[in-house]
């Protein structure tokens, strides 16, 4: 018989009944049972998340930022409940969560602590900067991957908290450092004008130095004079005691002239009388003659002295009148040169601080408070109101007295011409006296004559006595007025020395304040130093600190606040859950199903034995009823997974021609170790089966496996088929194909030795063959 004869004759055996029927039915839908039934429970889980109910505990209690409340705990709730993953409860307490989770009512909970938003919110204060937590609760017995789920959904809503709020605080940083720019530029910009104001400021300190330097040269001028003020009302207060002193005996002069003529007009009237009587009374007229003689040389002589002090008199008086007006024209120009410097300075000094503020050297605040201070300096270095009244009293004074002076000097030279010519007379009357002394006889006939002349002469005596009275009193008042001149003089030598004092005062202020001046130069140049180095530094800095525009700073705060972009370059992609363990299932599927195949089908039919055909056409007669059945297992499970479950696959014909191949190699070495070892064969394949399941890779990378297995799965078939089939169904790269592909011929090589091995021992019979411990 041919190969082909004894594979269909094994299955027409196989098919003669109907139970042998549905029996090959049932076991070729086996892989189609495990594997696309498994498939189809598993094809996409994440997609059903949402029938899992889990629990949100909202317990944020919200935070202000930038003035406006915000609850972050609710846009996460409300995320959470957008994204739709999972279907949501939400509860009041972090124990009800806790109990629900336990007894399995909710599949985990997420616990937002009351202090979520202020920990959030927290960056932007850089002394209490805190982190916010998410709680997470889980319990393992609920369901492990939903609890994986849960860590994978609380790690993404992390991810996606941090990152927004990590943008927003970065963005906040950003907009900080443009506003620092910002201020800084202004503050550069302001260092120049303070530089190019300092550099004004120096030009005007130095021509406030130079305005400083002229009001000290004019208050050493103002003091200069002060002194030669002081000098001129010391002599004048001197001239006025000499006056006083003069005036004093020249009124003790006229008292005595005044004593004098009333003598006269009283001895004039007796003379009168006398020479009334003479004429009838000669006979006493010489010794009357003698008596008259003698007063007139005594009254010549007293009116020599009078005339001469007279003259005295007026020449003092007027030499006062003199002295009067000079000091008042001094007093008056000193008053006028002083008020005149103090204004010009004080003018000068206006002029020079509106033109600082006009160059924008100095604010107005200040400039009026340097206008107080100097107005106020010069004030107080000004002669105090109190003297300043005192001299005007005094020119006053003096000025009245003046008058009166002037009218005393008047009046004195009167009396000293009245008093000359007075005296003049009473010379001629003692020559006469002398004469008529000398000639009493003649003078007997000219009594008549003389007692006319006696008359007139008392009359002429009356007036001088009168004149004498007038004069007496008019010295008096002259003396009173000389007094209170004296004492003016001396108040304003008084006021004089106040002055000269103040005028120091003003001289030392000046100087101090020009040596300020200096401090204020030397200030100023170390002000233009440090601020040139504050506008160069302040540019330097302005151009060192960020200043991005709106599209770069919200790219920035993006690129902050998630600094690192994951970019997932997919060179094969598993389009489900299922998709990625569609090649493991489908390559288990297919071992399983040859695998049943043992529990009905015989590795090597018996009648084959007995014929004389080679070992080799008897044991492929033998695997071929396997491999056609696991072929047609393979090609139902592929078309339910690729058409039912929509499979994508990369290369769909390829991949179908693996399983095949995959087939057609597990049927070999399946049955080859069925036929070499019977009943026994069966167990070593069942172990088989479990060291490639475990082996194969196909839920975890193999190389998570402990070491000793990693072997195992290089040298199985079955990790070669889960990763062929992963690089035909996914589209990856097929240059692995080659070697998996010779892995499985090999793999069926040795199977089909094995059946021919089989083969060659089962031709020879022995008691065991005809009673075998095990039976198939």
């Amino acid at each position: 018989m041919t190969t082909l004869q004894l594979a269909l004759s094994e299955l027409k055996r196989m098919t003669r009944g109907t139970l042998p029927k549905l029996a090959i039915i049932a076991l070729t839908c086996v892989p189609l049972l495990y594997g696309a039934l498994y498939l189809y429970a598993n094809w996409n889980p994440q997609g059903n998340l949402d029938q899992v109910t889990a629990a949100v505990v909202n317990l944020d209690d919200g935070a202000k930022k930038d003035g406006k409340f915000t609850r972050i705990g609710d846009d996460v709730v409300d995320n959470l409940e957008e994204d739709g993953t999972f279907s949501w409860a939400h509860l009041d307490s972090r124990e009800e969560a806790q109990d629900a989770v336990a007894s399995g009512q909710y599949a985990f909970a997420l616990v937002l602590p009351d202090d979520f938003s202020a920990a959030l919110v927290s960056p932007g204060d850089f002394k209490d900067a805190d982190q916010a937590d998410l709680e997470l609760l889980t319990n393992d017995a609920n369901n492990f991957m939903v609890s994986n789920f849960a860590r994978t959904l609380a790690g993404e809503v992390r991810t996606s908290v941090s990152e927004e709020v990590g943008t927003e605080t970065a963005s906040a940083m950003i907009a900080g450092f443009v506003d620092i720019h910002d201020s800084m530029g202004e503050a550069a910009d302001g260092a120049e004008k303070l530089y190019d104001g300092t550099m004004s400021l120096g030009d005007g300190v130095v021509t406030l130095a130079d305005g400083t330097t002229k009001l000290v040269d004019g208050s050493s001028e103002l003091s200069d004079g002060s002194v030669k003020l002081k000098s001129g009302t010391a002599q004048l207060s001197s001239g006025l005691q000499e006056l006083l002193t003069g005036q004093k005996k020249l009124s003790n002069g006229t008292s005595e002239l005044a004593d004098g003529t009333s003598k006269l007009a009283t001895g004039a009237d007796k003379l009168s009388s006398g020479l009334n009587t003479m004429e009838s009374k000669t006979a006493t007229l010489p010794s009357s003659v003698n008596k008259l003689n003698d007063g007139a040389q005594s009254a010549e002589s007293a009116a020599q002295k009078l005339a001469t002090g007279s003259r005295q008199v007026a020449d003092g008086n007027k030499q006062l009148a003199t002295t009067a007006d000079d000091a008042i024209s001094v007093i008056n120009q000193l008053q006028t040169d002083a008020q005149k410097k103090l204004d010009k300075a004080k003018t000068d000094t206006q002029s020079q601080i509106d033109q600082l503020v006009a160059d924008g050297v100095l604010t107005k605040e200040q400039a009026e408070t340097i206008e107080t201070t100097v107005t106020q300096s010069i004030e107080d270095s000004s002669v105090p109101d109190a003297l300043d009244s005192k001299v005007t009293e005094v020119n006053s004074n003096l000025s009245t007295m003046q008058d009166k002076l002037h009218t005393l000097s008047d009046g004195s030279e009167q009396v000293a011409d009245g008093n000359q010519q007075l005296a003049t007379g009473l010379g001629t009357l003692a020559d006469g006296t002398k004469k008529l002394n000398a000639a009493v006889p003649s003078l007997v006939e000219g009594i008549s004559s003389a007692a006319d002349g006696s008359a007139t002469l008392a009359s002429g005596a009356h007036s001088a006595n009168d004149g004498a009275q007038k004069l007496a009193d008019g010295q008096v008042s002259a003396l009173n007025g000389t007094a209170k001149a004296a004492d003016g003089a001396k108040t304003l030598d008084s006021g004089a020395a106040s002055l000269v004092d103040g005028t120091d005062q003003l001289h030392s202020g000046l100087v101090k304040l020009s040596d300020g001046v200096g401090d204020l130069s030397d200030g100023a140049t170390k002000l233009e130093d440090g601020s040139g180095d504050l506008a160069h530094g302040l540019d330097n800095g302005v151009k060192q600190v960020p200043n991005p525009d709106k599209k770069t700073s919200d790219k920035l705060a993006d690129v902050i606040g998630a600094p690192v972009a994951l970019d997932n370059v997919k060179q094969a992609e598993a389009q489900s859950y299922g998709a990625g363990l569609a090649p493991f299932f489908m390559t288990l599927a297919t071992y399983m199903g040859v695998l049943v195949l043992t529990q009905v089908m015989r590795p090597i039919t018996k009648r084959a034995l007995l014929s004389n055909g080679s070992n080799w056409k008897i044991s492929i007669g033998g695997w071929l009823p396997f491999a056609a059945i696991a072929v047609v297992q393979t090609s139902l499970l592929y078309a339910a997974v690729h058409f039912g479950l929509g499979l994508n696959t990369a290369h769909p014909w390829m991949a179908w021609l693996l399983m095949v191949l995959a087939a057609l190699c597990f049927s070999a070495l399946i049955q080859g170790f069925f036929a070499l070892l019977g009943t026994a064969g069966k167990f070593l394949v069942l172990v088989l089966m479990v060291l490639q399941l475990i082996t194969a890779g196909g839920t975890f990378p193999w190389q998570t496996l402990p070491e000793p297995l990693q072997f195992l799965h290089q040298i199985l078939p079955m990790g070669n088929v889960v990763l062929g089939l992963r690089h035909l169904v996914y589209g990856a790269d097929l240059s692995v194909m080659s070697t998996i592909i010779g892995s499985l011929i090999g793999y069926t090589v040795l199977g089909l030795l094995l059946s021919m091995l089989a083969v060659r021992k089962n031709k020879t019979w022995s008691l065991k063959t005809l009673q075998p411990e095990l039976k198939d």
